[in-house]
């Protein structure tokens, strides 16, 4: 069953949305939306929450001119509110996520609403996705990941996080269902949310076996550049956060830290 189609102040039809947050991003945004833009596919809005950029972020965003751009400028919010605030203003009842430093191969947004056309039982849908080293642009590592639901809930039981957040594509009322992004966390609440869709809600989700993303990896990275969030106190209690709530449904071991 194909969800109800609807309609944007400019009187366009979106049967998906791209949502990518960003903070201080010049270097990369530039890169991202355009990769958006470039989607394989019709009927579609990609939605930026500008989130207290102070360089020159906001400049790059305006000096796009397409109709199925949507820019907010929300001050600063942080990544979880900025999301939230993004599921919201987001038209289409799929919302596709997209880092501001990451690129979206062409045929993305097609082959998951495709995906999710024909599963209706599945709440969120990743995929296979491409590391690659900026500046020289050469490919790195494996992306391997759990595709069926099943396997998913084995990796996120054994602490792992099984999806690649810049391939993601969600029902909207599903995440909504469960609260949205926790905006308690600093950091890992993509990892939070597959936990309480698949764990807690025992909502399915899967990965599609195909690259539909790449993922940037460079050293200015929100999560594991040189002075990522991931390596500051309240990111280890991030992280500690959701390794416990894994544990009280049902995880493997206990948390670690």
């Amino acid at each position: 069953m194909r969800p109800d189609r609807q309609r944007m102040s400019r009187g366009s039809i979106v049967r998906a949305s791209v949502l990518m947050t960003v903070f201080n991003g010049q270097t990369y945004v530039q890169t991202a939306v355009a990769s958006a833009l470039a989607q394989a596919a019709e009927e579609f809005e990609v939605v930026v929450i500008d989130d207290g950029s102070t360089d020159d972020t906001p400049r790059i965003l305006g000096d796009f001119r397409d109709p199925r751009l949507r820019v907010v400028h929300g001050g600063r919010l942080g990544r979880a509110r900025a999301l939230n605030l993004g599921i919201e203003t987001c038209a289409s009842p799929y919302v596709a996520v997209l880092d501001a430093d990451d690129v979206a191969l062409p045929h993305r947004l097609r082959e998951q609403v495709a995906f999710l056309d024909g599963n209706d039982e599945v709440a969120l849908v990743g995929s296979r996705y491409r590391p690659f080293i900026d500046g020289d642009g050469k490919a790195i590592g494996e992306d391997l990941l759990p595709l069926d639901y099943a396997a998913i809930v084995r990796d996120l039981k054994e602490y792992r996080c099984p999806l690649f957040h810049s391939s993601v594509m969600f029902r909207k009322e599903r995440v909504r269902a469960v609260g949205g992004y926790d905006e308690s966390l600093a950091s890992n609440e993509d990892w939070d949310l597959y936990v309480r869709l698949a764990l807690a809600a025992r909502v399915p989700i899967a990965n599609i076996d195909a690259r539909l993303s790449l993922k940037r990896l460079h050293r200015h990275q929100f999560f594991w550049g040189e002075e990522g969030i991931e390596f500051t106190p309240a990111g280890r209690d991030a992280e500690r956060t959701v390794r416990r709530r894994i544990a009280e449904l049902g995880g493997a071991a206990s948390p670690a830290g």
